[in-house]
């Protein structure tokens, strides 16, 4: 097995490896021996055929692709260390030739961890924001409080904001479409989560049968279903609404220490100027890191960032799932498209690449380092915060030798510089 970087273009490598084909066969027993189960070859029970036999019926490239995803990351690791790259993402590979004779060409393009030019990243100037709480601003806190505390009691009839639990089947010219059906499905009448005017056709219904006519978005991510018209079949299975409690002395005296709502009023004021003014010294942070990040010189490998965005996608699947919707469902069902809903994280995620980019080239050029004494430290103040001992919390920071912890310091320390050396205009 051979390898050798044959390409740098900005901030990605190309690494071609030759294997001599005698080098892939280890690989090929191996991927024998985990699927030879899988294959029926008559005169033979399963699993007990050989190889030859099942790539004799079958192809004698049956076992290829399980060969070459076991080969790949052994392969592909080993290139890593020996070239010392770094690379900042998932690798696309691409076959070029595989030959019995010739052996096996590949390519890998691995997008690498780009440089970083500094700006200027102390003494920046920002605007620091008034700190002023409105009698509106209050009072829609105390409304927060009110729907806080309402409960949601068993109703005949659906309203704005109604939770309701429904099956539905949706159809389009008596043909049921994919996507279309689902149920015991939650929804919060008005929410928006569905197709425009399928909740405002649920609202003053009772239990039972509801028929939902609506028209898909011509824009719609599923291009078969855009611009059709279309029936929902939907059964409403239970109607909670919600009552609200009456705002008096005693309804204060049943939720706070307080005994009137002029002495609530004033507390929630309070909170809301200690809130505004965290808040207000938290934007000046963000804004001077920003203000840095704009200051600086980095080219984000595309790679990069659609692994960042692959994540965000997996993390708001993973809270649909928990609500019984797919991704694609909701998407649909909001008449988007799915390369509508990623463009959508790019600029989130690319700020926070620049960020770790920004702190970590701070770290390096200011010579950053954090103390043992400042280890303990802080796994003191984190033992008092989580209510647990400190042998407890040493435990888990051990596990990776302290290297979570000590990072998570220094990026504190990079952020200090920025933001305390910042001129508020």
């Amino acid at each position: 097995m051979d390898f050798k970087e044959i390409k740098r273009e900005s901030n990605e490598a190309t690494i071609e490896y030759k294997i001599d084909f005698e080098d892939f066969v280890p690989f090929l027993d191996k991927a024998y021996k985990k699927d030879k189960n899988r294959f029926t070859i008559p005169g033979f029970r399963k699993g007990k055929a050989p190889r030859t036999l099942i790539e004799r019926h079958y192809g004698e490239d049956i076992f290829y692709d399980e060969a070459l995803n076991m080969m790949i990351p052994e392969l592909y690791d080993r290139s890593i260390e020996e070239l010392e790259l770094t690379p900042v993402a998932q690798p696309y590979f691409s076959m070029e030739s595989l030959d019995k004779e010739e052996g096996i060409v590949l390519n890998a393009v691995v997008a690498l961890l780009p440089e970083v030019t500094l700006g200027e990243y102390k003494n920046l100037k920002v605007e620091l924001m008034e700190v002023e709480v409105t009698e509106e601003e209050v009072e829609a806190k105390l409304k927060e409080e009110q729907e806080k505390n309402a409960r949601l009691v068993p109703a005949d009839l659906t309203e704005d904001g109604s939770d309701i639990i429904m099956d539905f089947v949706g159809s389009i010219d008596g043909v049921e479409f994919d996507g279309g059906s689902a149920e015991d499905a939650d929804l919060t009448l008005g929410s928006g989560h569905f197709i425009p005017g399928f909740e405002d056709q649920l609202i003053g219904k009772g239990l039972g049968e509801v028929d939902v006519n609506v028209t898909f978005p011509e824009d719609y991510s599923e291009e078969s279903l855009a611009g059709k018209d279309a029936h929902f079949a939907v059964v409403i299975k239970d109607i909670k609404n919600k009552e609200l409690p009456e705002i008096d002395d005693d309804f204060i005296g049943d939720i706070s220490e307080f005994d009137t709502v002029e002495e609530f009023k004033a507390d929630l004021r309070e909170k809301l100027e200690k809130e505004k003014e965290e808040f207000s010294l938290a934007k000046k942070a963000e804004d001077a890191l920003v203000a840095a990040i704009e200051n600086m010189e980095v080219e984000l490998p595309k790679a990069m960032v659609e692994d960042g965005v692959d994540r965000k996608v997996y993390e708001m699947d993973q809270q649909l799932s928990q609500q019984g919707f797919s991704l694609a469902q909701f998407i649909e069902m909001t008449g988007g498209k799915m390369e509508e809903f990623r463009s959508q994280y790019v600029p989130q995620v690319e700020l926070e690449i620049k960020r770790e980019l920004l702190l970590d080239a701070i770290i390096e050029a200011e010579g950053l380092e954090v103390s043992q004494e400042e280890i303990d430290e802080m796994v003191k103040e984190q033992a008092e915060e989580f209510k647990m001992e400190e042998e407890e919390i040493r435990k888990i920071y051990e596990r990776d030798n302290y290297e979570y912890l000590k990072q998570g310091m220094l990026y504190d320390k990079a952020q200090a510089l920025i933001v305390d050396s910042v001129e508020v205009i």
